[in-house]
């Protein structure tokens, strides 16, 4: 087993489905004491026996993003049982929502960002203290939706772009205290998030026939739930964050495939890794050295 990853402790977030789940599953076979959370009783079990049948050792806990309190007692909790916390994959929050800003409530658009934006800002803060005290490793998973916005994503690109703007603006202050911070950028992965039977829960037939904008709309939908054969599998995004945590000098951002990369490259492309970012950042603070 590598020393390089034996015996450090990861919190992944959203470890109970897609990426976060395969993420757990890589890291705890890598030899990483891996704590994954979740809020889906069925689902912490079936991660349990799925970690089991491969002989991984992986502990897993209830965490609901939207109760803050419960996410800051967590985060306390996990760090007086293994001693410390070396690293935290966010890959919780991902509650779409398809219509234009007119179509979905202001009630819907808040619940978008609650999950989305405020419950990773909850992981994000519980976080940080532990991961100054060990120079460790943040892992916040976005999307290439918060780069770039898309028709009829109003509410999710809205969480995206938000979560965006604060991890970006936080990575080069707590690098000062040696902690690495990446934002991943996927495009569509074969989530449950990306389901047909979510999307007809999320957009109602009903919804398509008042709106002003019907088809493109209904155009919009069927392509999304009908695209599952060209979606990015969960475990080759998985090994990929895996990857990102053992890097001396990981990337500021990282897309997940070469076409996600070619997608937000029309704002991103003379920075795709963040490396100009960076160094503007370190421009930046060091006026006040």
């Amino acid at each position: 087993m590598s020393n390089i990853v034996d015996k450090k402790v990861l919190v992944v977030t959203g470890a109970t489905s897609g990426m976060g789940r395969a993420l757990a599953l890589e890291a705890a076979g890598a030899g990483y004491e891996v704590v994954a959370t979740g809020r889906d009783p069925q689902r912490m079990e079936s991660l349990r026996q799925a970690a089991a049948e491969r002989g991984a050792d992986l502990e897993v806990r209830h965490l609901e993003l939207t109760d803050h309190v419960e996410v800051a007692e967590v985060f306390s909790d996990v760090a007086r049982a293994h001693g410390r916390i070396d690293a935290v994959a966010a890959q919780a929050g991902g509650i779409y929502a398809l219509g234009t800003a007119e179509q979905i409530t202001m009630e819907g658009f808040r619940y978008v960002m609650e999950r989305n934006f405020f419950g990773n800002l909850a992981v994000i803060k519980a976080a940080l203290p532990h991961l100054r005290a060990s120079r460790g490793r943040l892992v916040v998973t976005t999307s290439a939706n918060g780069v770039i916005g898309a028709p009829f994503n109003d509410a999710y690109a809205a969480s995206k772009f938000a979560l965006e703007g604060a991890v970006e603006s936080l990575a080069p202050a707590v690098a000062r205290h040696g902690v690495r911070t990446t934002i991943v950028e996927p495009g569509p992965v074969a989530t449950d998030l990306m389901a047909p039977r979510r999307f007809g829960r999320l957009l109602p037939n009903e919804v398509i026939a008042d709106s002003p904008y019907p088809e493109p709309l209904e155009l919009l939908s069927r392509i999304i739930s009908g695209t599952g054969g060209a979606m990015q599998p969960p475990e080759e995004v998985g090994r990929k964050i895996l990857g990102l945590l053992t890097q001396e000098r990981p990337p500021l951002r990282f897309q997940t495939a070469p076409w996600v990369g070619e997608f937000v490259a029309p704002k991103l492309a003379a920075d795709l890794d963040g490396s100009r970012t960076s160094a503007a950042h370190e421009a930046y603070l060091a006026l006040a050295d």
